[in-house]
């Protein structure tokens, strides 16, 4: 998507990227069905500012998507393909659709991943609900088991049934711990690069299209080969 005027977006700028996800599925089936079979990541250009409430500086928004349902990604691409040339706000600045490719290929049988999005763990039963104590982040006490409980969480939604999975671990090549602001609120992930392992690789692969952790269908968790 290109800018067409406007100098600025808001730092919450993924809840306006929803709305363009509702306008595609309509807002029905976003209510009935909370768990998104996709994944998205944004790339916003090497000249962006970001402020405290805001973001300076944008030209365009390169949107990246992942499915691994091809009648979502059908669905994904004529929704997107219909908006072509229309402007969508995105608080002061209105972008144009101008173009829309599909494309994602890499050796995810490998396990080694990059996250393009920050990538959000929820630590169950979580008992508060502020950043540090709801989500957790790599090197902290119950990561590796909560990650686990998140990816199978979305995994039984999405794909109705339990994976079989006796291993299961995860090991870091750097990370960095974010505070990301979204609907009013503030969420704690983290971006970097890593290894999964598993004796199920339809894990990998799940992770690989789906995204990893939770919140992928709001902008996180989109996974590339590292």
């Amino acid at each position: 998507m290109e800018r067409q005027r406007g100098e600025k977006i808001p730092i919450d700028y993924r809840r306006r990227l929803i709305s363009l996800m509702k306008r595609i599925f309509g807002v029905r089936e976003f209510l009935e069905n909370p768990v998104r079979p996709y994944t998205f990541a944004v790339y916003l250009g090497k000249d962006t500012v970001f402020e405290e409430e805001t973001i300076s500086g944008v030209k365009f928004i390169n949107l990246r998507i992942s499915t691994g349902d091809p009648v979502y990604g059908l669905r994904l691409y004529n929704g997107l393909s219909s908006l072509k040339g229309k402007t969508h706000k995105i608080g002061d600045a209105e972008f144009v659709i101008k173009e829309i490719k599909l494309e994602k290929e890499g050796d995810w049988s490998k396990g080694s991943f990059k996250s393009l999005s920050p990538v959000v763990v929820e630590k169950p039963g979580f008992s508060q609900d502020s950043p540090r104590a709801r989500y957790l982040i790599p090197m902290e006490e119950g990561f590796e088991d909560a990650l686990l409980e998140n990816i199978l969480r979305r995994f039984r939604v999405i794909k109705g049934y339990e994976p079989k999975i006796e291993e299961f671990s995860f090991s870091f090549k750097y990370f960095k711990e974010e505070f990301i602001k979204h609907y009013g609120g503030h969420i704690r992930a983290f971006l970097g690069r890593f290894h999964i392992n598993t004796d199920n690789p339809e894990v990998l692969k799940f992770v690989y299209q789906y995204g990893l952790g939770l919140r992928t269908g709001q902008g996180f968790g989109y996974l590339e080969v590292d």
